[in-house]
């Protein structure tokens, strides 16, 4: 073989590497591409919450009564989102914020039971944080009323 038979050889050998190495980087850069839009997508289970409520307690004269209560609700999640807070009082949502990382509610409620609260991200089904009002009564009923004998 001629030399320049060989030098065109090694040349086309090098050219289909190069292209070859080209068509590997291309189609790493592409799946790439498609994987990136994936890794900005927040679960609700990747959110981190904080809840303070207060009073934690409501407190009755006797077990059966309503209890009034003025909940001071606030929160904190650490994603920026559309969020909405839900209690056991009602279906509907109390309230929801829109693009915010932080909020705060305050309403008198009137109950008998325990009142459980549920920030979720907007249309979502899975509480993010969770916190409960207790219910406390001063005098519990008794379960029998007492019968005293007198005998004048």
């Amino acid at each position: 073989m001629t030399l320049i038979k060989k030098t065109t050889e090694v040349i086309n050998v090098n050219r289909l590497a190069l292209i070859r190495r080209v068509q590997y980087q291309l189609k790493n850069i592409f799946l790439m591409m498609l994987l990136v839009p994936l890794s900005f997508v927040t679960y609700a289970s990747d959110i981190k919450a904080l809840m303070n409520i207060s009073p934690e307690q409501c407190v009755a004269m006797s077990q059966g009564q309503s209890c009034y209560v003025a909940v001071e609700l606030t929160w904190q999640v650490d994603v920026p989102g559309d969020y909405c807070l839900y209690s056991s009082a009602q279906e509907n949502s109390l309230r929801c914020w829109s693009n915010v990382s932080e909020g705060q509610f305050t309403q008198a409620f009137n109950t008998k039971v325990n009142l459980t609260f549920h920030l979720k991200q907007q249309n979502a089904t899975q509480p993010l944080v969770t916190s409960v009002v207790k219910m406390a009564w001063v005098h519990k009923k008794k379960g029998q009323p007492r019968t005293s004998w007198r005998l004048f």
